[in-house]
């Protein structure tokens, strides 16, 4: 009797001790420069070693994460999801998860602010933008328009910009004080930014409206916001890098990325990928991301020429970067 009570104690530790065991994903070094993409389709993070262009490894996820950013330490990776009740901090060199912040759901972007303290996280469900440490802590949070969007930082000036995709504003954030201090009118559904600090503009792409498929780029003063003038980059202009003097600018109802000069004159451009939403410039190389190919197209920024097309997961939509040290 003793022995068959013994027998099915062992199975039952066994079992609790299994169900308390966190699940284990690859190991990514700490030496691994990567280019990791989110998948949107099949729940999976891909992620590509910049040095070899190769992908070095891939983690299938557990919940339906939408982007991630790395934060300061290079090991930890905050995930986020409009649906879920937690942002999730995975550690990359044990691939396991550490730990959580409690958002609620909404949560559609964030951005790590320049000070490396504190990340800025998107909430559609709240429509505020909720300012964090990166130890978890909430610090404030600020009510913007309806369905905010794409956040762009001034480093410069120490303002937050923050784009309402619904309605036609531009919040103005004091990074200092953490107050809205202005708002700006903007066209209907914009959505991606480049700020240009030197001559104190804000490009500004978008979607358009019902029918009417937004073809330009608008321009606006970021002091005034005054509209400056619209440079065409049809269509769908939603995502804008910049990388010496020039504005690389991917139109994903198009398949198009447009190499452009700060002065607003084309200087190249290419047919990539299909359906792009994401590109990053890492290592002096150029990546953008096809949601429907399942690839991510390295390219030569200064001819836009492709290097090499690698196969990640399903339906990429972010990229994070993980850079070396310099």
């Amino acid at each position: 009797m003793f022995k068959k009570y013994w027998f099915f104690g062992l199975i039952l530790i066994t079992i609790l001790l299994s169900s308390c065991t966190e699940k284990r994903q690859p190991s990514l070094p700490e030496d691994i420069s990567f280019a990791a993409t989110i998948n949107l389709k099949d729940m999976t993070v891909s992620f590509v070693d910049l040095k070899k262009l190769a992908l070095a490894e891939e983690w299938k996820m557990e919940k339906p994460y939408t982007g991630a950013l790395i934060l300061p330490d290079r090991d930890t990776i905050l995930f986020y999801g409009n649906q879920l009740e937690t942002a999730d901090l995975y550690s990359l060199k044990e691939g396991k998860k550490i730990g959580s912040w409690e958002t609620g759901t909404g949560i559609v972007n964030g951005k790590l602010l320049e000070d490396k303290t504190e990340v800025a996280l998107v909430d559609q469900d709240l429509n505020k933008i909720r300012f964090f440490n990166i130890k978890g802590k909430e610090l404030k949070q600020i009510e913007t328009e309806s369905n905010p969007l794409t956040i762009l930082e001034s480093r410069k000036a120490k303002k937050l910009y923050v784009l309402s995709f619904n309605h036609e504003k531009l919040a103005v954030i004091d990074l200092q004080t953490k107050e809205k201090t202005d708002e700006f009118i903007t066209h209907p559904s914009a959505a991606g930014a480049w700020l240009n600090e030197e001559s104190n503009e804000l490009w500004i792409g978008g979607h358009g409206e019902g029918i009417e498929i937004e073809q330009d780029i608008h321009v606006y003063d970021s002091e005034t916001g005054d509209l400056k003038k619209t440079i065409p980059a049809p269509s769908m202009p939603i995502n804008f890098l910049e990388k010496d003097s020039h504005v690389y600018v991917l139109s994903h109802g198009s398949n198009m990325l447009y190499k452009i000069k700060e002065s607003g004159e084309l200087a190249a451009s290419v047919s990539i990928a299909a359906n792009p939403f994401e590109m990053a410039i890492a290592e002096g190389k150029l990546l953008v991301a096809g949601y429907d190919s399942n690839d991510v197209h390295i390219l030569d920024p200064q001819n836009l020429k492709s290097l090499k097309t690698i196969k990640v997961g399903e339906g990429p939509f972010k990229i994070v970067l993980r850079e070396r040290m310099k």
